[in-house]
């Protein structure tokens, strides 16, 4: 008896000590939260819209939602992401529009900003996000081109 006990053991250790295989090391983890892509659409319609371009707005949000795809994003977390999107455009254009009646327009520098929308769009950093926006709107380059961050960061930036 003590033998049948100590082969069982034995083989439950040895089960154990087998290397994973190296397809199993290979799968990402599987992320749930969607937190910093949230914030980075949300702060897209102040970044881009609020300053006058909306165009480069709408194709930058496209590409997070083409990146966050190529994510391992839980099943729950890639379907809940369009209806959050849907309802963060139209809070955001609510949000716009405010801003318009208040200001008889869009405004010349928003609060927080620290140079004008001008100067933003101007800047040789925005040039940079436009021209990598343009390219991934003409297909030239991919998602993840333009969205530079790993899928689990805290945040994302254009």
């Amino acid at each position: 008896m003590m033998r049948a006990t100590l082969f069982s053991l034995v083989l439950l250790a040895g089960a154990s000590l087998v290397p994973a295989r190296a397809d199993d090391a290979a799968k990402p983890a599987v992320l749930e939260s969607t937190a910093a892509f949230q914030k980075a659409y949300a702060a897209s319609f102040y970044q881009f819209d609020a300053c006058g371009d909306g165009v480069a707005g709408r194709v930058y949000r496209s590409a997070l939602v083409a990146r966050l795809k190529q994510c391992p994003f839980s099943a729950a977390a890639q379907q809940q992401f369009p209806a959050w999107a849907a309802a963060q455009r139209h809070k955001s254009g609510l949000a716009m529009d405010k801003l318009i009646e208040e200001h008889g327009g869009l405004p010349i520098r928003l609060q927080g900003m620290t140079q004008t929308c001008r100067q933003q769009l101007e800047s040789s950093e925005y040039r940079a996000v436009r021209s990598r926006l343009d390219d991934f709107a003409a297909g030239k380059i991919r998602a993840d081109a333009v969205v530079v961050q790993p899928c689990d960061a805290s945040e994302i930036v254009p």
